[in-house]
């Protein structure tokens, strides 16, 4: 091999490496241009799933906002209401009444005083109303066709619902805005017995109640602002918020404290 054909060899060498360069650079400049288009179309993408994301958002406040109470699913717990009636002592602002009426019955004779040394202790102070709560209030006009119905001027009666919520019973359980209310109040009973324990001792050739009696229903009720929804706590003794609707707070003459001294 002469020396020129070496010089060619060599030539052709240094050609194939500079061949081999150009391609690298024009394959990193593919790789590079079309990351850059990706990146171009995957902004506009972010951008939109961003918008829809705070659109989304602010509906979901704006429904919290404007639609109070909205049910979950879970149920609402008083677990603060107490079930023995107190002995409290009549002071300023406070009235003592008679009852009469077995509306309230949970096995005692609950707040039923009439023929005995108690009377009723209602305080005329109380605004601030909450759940639980057993009211003194003017009954509403109502009338069933009942020619033997015999309602007094005044009743006495548990709050179970408050303004703006809605209220429904289903097979003889209440619930609010669509959750169930767990509370000795919240379901019907005879003297205190739910269904299961009252035909357990009640033998029922000695009764006219029946299991139809401890599965009531009614359809959801609004409480409209400026009223609230009251049961007996004996509901089939009981004329009260299935019958005659929500009552406004200005028949509310006052909150039951208990007992008098």
């Amino acid at each position: 091999m002469s020396d020129f054909d070496e010089y060619d060899v060599e030539f052709d060498k240094l050609k194939d490496l500079e061949r081999t360069d150009i391609a690298r650079v024009a394959s990193f400049n593919k790789l590079e241009d079309r990351s850059r288009k990706k990146k171009l179309r995957i902004l506009p993408m972010i951008a939109s799933s961003v918008v829809v994301s705070v659109v989304a958002l602010f509906l979901v406040l704006t429904l919290f906002e404007y639609v109070p109470n909205l049910g979950s699913g879970k149920s609402i717990i008083d677990d603060q209401t107490e079930l023995e009636i107190p002995i409290v002592e009549v002071t300023a602002n406070m009235f003592t009444v008679e009852y009469g009426i077995d509306n309230m019955d949970r096995g005692n004779h609950d707040y039923e005083t009439t023929g005995t040394d108690k009377r009723i202790v209602i305080d005329l102070g109380v605004s601030n109303f909450k759940r639980g709560d057993i009211v003194y209030f003017k009954m509403p006009v109502y009338s069933n066709e009942n020619s033997g119905l015999n309602l007094k001027e005044h009743q006495l009666s548990r709050i179970v619902g408050l303004p703006g919520e809605k209220i429904e019973i289903k097979k003889g359980q209440v619930f609010i805005n669509n959750q169930k209310l767990e509370a000795f109040y919240s379901i019907p009973t005879v003297r205190g017995m739910a269904m299961e324990e009252y035909f357990e001792k009640v033998s029922s050739q000695n009764t006219m109640m029946n299991e139809e009696d401890f599965q009531e229903n009614m359809e959801s009720i609004l409480v409209p602002e400026g009223s609230v929804f009251v049961l007996g706590d004996q509901w089939w003794r009981s004329v009260d918020s299935r019958h005659f609707g929500p009552i406004s707070l200005s028949d509310v003459e006052g909150k039951v404290l208990g007992y008098d001294r």
